[in-house]
């Protein structure tokens, strides 16, 4: 978790996100928030984790679902009402 904060406080401002594989490296990195939904659909790399400077949506967590993504770490919850049971969500305020 240490990890994921020193991440998402390299992001703080940026609107960028990273996406990391099951060792915690870098698959792809300098990302803009807002291709991060495509881009994780069309992701062929093995991706176990995302940290981004941004609000943590249904879609998004829908396409980590779908993509087997572990982990989704985001500034704050949006307006989530379905909660997948195979995704750890953490925000700004869990990794305090």
């Amino acid at each position: 978790r240490a990890a994921y904060r020193e991440q998402l406080a390299g992001l703080s401002g940026t609107l960028k996100a990273v996406l990391l594989d099951a060792t915690g490296n870098a698959v792809q990195g300098d990302l803009a928030v807002r291709e991060l939904a495509d881009t994780l659909k069309g992701s062929k790399d093995s991706v176990h984790a995302v940290v981004f400077d941004g609000v943590i949506t249904q879609r998004l967590l829908d396409i980590a679902a779908e993509r087997k993504i572990a982990t989704v770490v985001g500034v704050k919850m949006g307006n989530v009402t379905k909660v997948p049971d195979t995704v750890e969500i953490l925000t700004r305020d869990d990794l305090k």
